[in-house]
């Protein structure tokens, strides 16, 4: 047999990816066991699809940066060409807006930490670092870390592992999954979901282990890592050496189609080489369209074309890093995954700063610091001291006003300064009512007041995510104001496993009486429990009720505001009443 160039494989990696693709996408969410047999509709080219936008626009940067990969650049990147508001993608947006950097970014806030957007983005990394798993996989931490929690990173670099080792050609599919776990941390759920799948395979036909998958692993979103991971390898292990069955039986397991079917489509195109058949090739041609929601790429835009940038940058990556040996590559993976709360300030200079828990602070937080800092400064109502490498920050008590943001400024002895970013905890009130008739009463008083008989008490949160179990019932109430600079139209969402009521400035917005997963996506909107309203600038006052008798799982909330157009986040905070200098 004719050996495969690494040429050959970077082709049909990016083929079989638009193939997959282009077969998955139509179907993307479907979480019912399908039949299809071919494209369905059929194409008239390649479907664009932001599994692999994000590559070609991180494939830039890495060129740009001249071989480099890191998480910072990457990041940078990220923030200003990346519009999408979907998921994990809109919540690392926001927090990068905060001023926050990577792990952070992806943990921080985020009810999507454990879900495809990056597992589908591991291809760039192995064709840019080829026979070096180790690299791959370090490479997709890197990437990973932007939006993912543990689940997210897990997946990423199990593909990013497994894809490179295929160039060596000469590994079976059991072998690349054996070297892909080898760098996946054993701890996640996706380690046991994919060694899952390999030990039961034999035991089962497809259909059955996907229903063993989903018993064990199963979640009600569908974009959920663990379940779609072990999905993607079914069709390997099954149908190792047919294409169309292989594809056609992972994209059948249904739920987040348009990453399992591109992923095991780039998969084969690795291991097997650019032999797909014309009834695959023909409807989607040679020529690569992105989404909206990335912008000014300058990509080539047939798949020989980035193939062969993929190629020349693969160069000069390999240039960088090719030198350090595997084992010191396995120690900075693990340095980097096992301190998900350490932050890099500045990679030239080696700042770090360590969050205790979360960058939320109350009326205290101490922050761990390594590097040449010699000063901090805060600025009212906060206060900093630094003590070796302890800085302490503490608000006013006699404070007003505590606004969202709290950052501090460290510096060295040399003047240079390293940004911190800081948040406050969101500030509520919670109590609870005997029956929905009380709704209307509560609302048309001040919160003030109502604690003063008792009605409400005072609660914080150190992000938007609350659990039932928490609040008292039957009927918990929620009442908090936030500011609006601007007149807009904003999408009021509350994600609760419970029956809603909720109120706007005393306006009802939402009455729901069904108990649904909580799916925290204000685009999704088959899954989310929102009103969109006309709001002036100004104070608002929101209050929320749950009823506590209904609930579903594990009765967890999630409380956000987007845009009602755009569907992008929007960062606010929960205060207990109005202050600071808005007078309005």
């Amino acid at each position: 047999m004719k050996p495969i160039s690494d040429f050959e494989r970077i082709t049909a990696c990016i083929r079989g990816k638009s193939i997959g693709g282009t077969l998955g996408t139509p179907h993307e969410g479907k979480m019912s066991l399908m039949n299809l047999t071919y494209y369905d509709p059929v194409p008239i080219g390649i479907l664009p699809n932001d599994d692999f936008d994000l590559q070609l626009l991180f494939l830039e940067a890495v060129e740009q940066a001249g071989g480099a990969v890191d998480s910072d650049i990457l990041a940078c990147t990220w923030a200003r060409r990346v519009d999408f508001p979907w998921d994990e993608y809109g919540v690392a947006l926001i927090n990068m807006r905060r001023g926050l950097k990577p792990p952070v970014t992806g943990w921080f806030d985020n009810p999507f930490a454990h879900c495809m957007g990056s597992p589908i983005r591991s291809e760039l990394w192995a064709m840019l670092a080829p026979r070096r798993p180790d690299l791959a996989a370090y490479f997709a931490l890197q990437d990973a870390m932007i939006d993912h929690g543990l689940e997210g990173i897990a997946g990423e670099m199990f593909f990013a592992a497994f894809e490179s080792a295929a160039f060596f050609g000469k590994y079976s599919i059991t072998e690349l999954i054996k070297i892909g776990l080898s760098y996946t941390p054993p701890k996640s759920i996706t380690y046991q979901a994919i060694s899952f799948a390999c030990k039961n395979a034999a035991q089962y036909n497809w259909r059955t282990l996907r229903e063993k998958i989903l018993e064990r692993y199963g979640h009600p979103n569908f974009t959920e890592a663990p379940q779609n991971i072990a999905f993607t390898i079914i069709g390997l292990l099954y149908y190792p050496d047919d294409f169309d069955q292989a594809l056609l039986s992972t994209t059948n397991c249904g739920y987040d189609t348009d990453c399992t079917a591109a992923t095991i489509g780039a998969m084969w195109g690795l291991i097997h080489g650019d032999n797909f058949t014309n009834r695959w090739i023909v409807p989607i041609g040679d020529i690569m369209f992105a989404s909206h929601g990335v912008t000014d790429m300058a990509v080539r835009i047939t798949i020989d074309g980035i193939a062969r940038q993929v190629s020349e940058t693969g160069k000069l990556v390999m240039e960088r890093y090719g030198k350090l040996a595997p084992e010191a590559v396995k120690k900075m993976i693990t340095d980097q995954v096992t301190r998900p709360q350490r932050m890099c300030l500045d990679r030239h200079d080696q700042v770090f700063v360590t969050y205790p828990k979360t960058p939320v602070m109350g009326s205290k937080i101490r922050l761990t610091v390594n590097g040449p800092v010699k000063k901090c400064h805060a600025r009212y109502p906060f206060r900093a001291q630094l003590e070796k490498k302890i800085v302490t920050v503490t608000v006013d008590p006699k404070a007003e006003f505590i606004p969202l943001h709290a950052d501090i400024t460290l510096e060295s002895a040399g003047g240079r300064q390293y940004p911190v970013p800081l948040l406050t905890q969101h500030e509520l009130w919670e109590g609870s009512c005997s029956s929905p008739e009380d709704f209307s009463i509560r609302v048309q008083i001040n919160p003030a007041e109502l604690e003063k008989n008792k009605s409400l008490s005072p609660l914080a949160l150190s992000d938007r995510t609350l659990f039932l179990k928490d609040l008292t019932g039957p009927w918990a109430h929620l009442c908090a104001y936030f500011h609006i600079g601007w007149m807009n139209k904003l999408r009021f969402c509350t994600f609760a496993e419970c029956p809603v009521t909720s109120f706007l400035n005393g306006m009802k917005i939402i009455e729901h009486t069904d108990a649904w997963p909580c799916i925290p996506a204000p685009h999704r909107e088959n899954t989310a429990i929102f009103a969109d309203a006309e709001v002036k600038s100004g104070w608002q006052r929101w209050d929320i009720f749950l009823d506590t008798t209904k609930t579903v799982r594990e009765g967890k909330i999630v409380l956000a505001i987007a845009h009602a157009y755009t569907k992008q986040l929007v960062d606010f905070k929960f205060f207990r009443k109005p202050g600071g200098v808005y007078n309005y």
